[in-house]
């Protein structure tokens, strides 16, 4: 019996939450045919603009992004030259390897084409595995004591 009350409790509240969320409904899909002439229109075009100022702040803000990117990229890509230029190479690599995971980032955090945005999470996970590979060529294991037995006294 106490199950039979808290599932009517529970279908009750469901029940009434959909009576709610179809009243809502009712009165948001109409608005398609709603004449937005007069004081409607104002608000229409209020929203058009706030629209199209937030599309710009994001475009302002992708390309923001995009050059403190690059800027740091670039900045981590100066390196002095060691005369070993395997090293140098990797050292140059590696910054601008993670630079192209962080433009990717900002892609996915601004794009909308899903295209781009499916190559931009591979270039995540490629430049991400070249990057550690490249940290074991940087710094190989340092070499193992020779097995040579030297004979000392002789």
């Amino acid at each position: 019996m106490k199950n039979s009350a808290t599932l009517a409790v529970a279908l009750g509240s469901s029940v009434a939450g959909a009576l709610v969320a179809a009243m809502v409904l009712a009165f948001v899909l109409p608005a398609e045919s709603y004449d937005f002439s007069h004081s409607a229109h104002r608000h229409q075009a209020e929203a058009a603009a706030f629209c199209s100022s937030a599309s710009k702040s994001s475009r302002s803000s992708f390309y923001s992004e995009i050059a403190n990117v690059n800027a740091r990229m670039h900045a981590g890509m100066e390196v002095a030259p060691s005369g070993d230029v395997d090293q140098d190479f990797i050292q140059m690599m590696i910054p601008h390897h993670q630079g192209a995971i962080d433009m990717a980032l900002v892609l996915l955090k601004h794009g909308r084409d899903e295209r781009l945005r499916r190559l931009a999470q591979s270039i995540i996970v490629e430049q991400g595995q070249e990057i550690t590979y490249m940290r074991t060529l940087q710094n190989p294991p340092s070499a193992q004591p020779s097995a040579t037995l030297h004979i000392t006294g002789q």
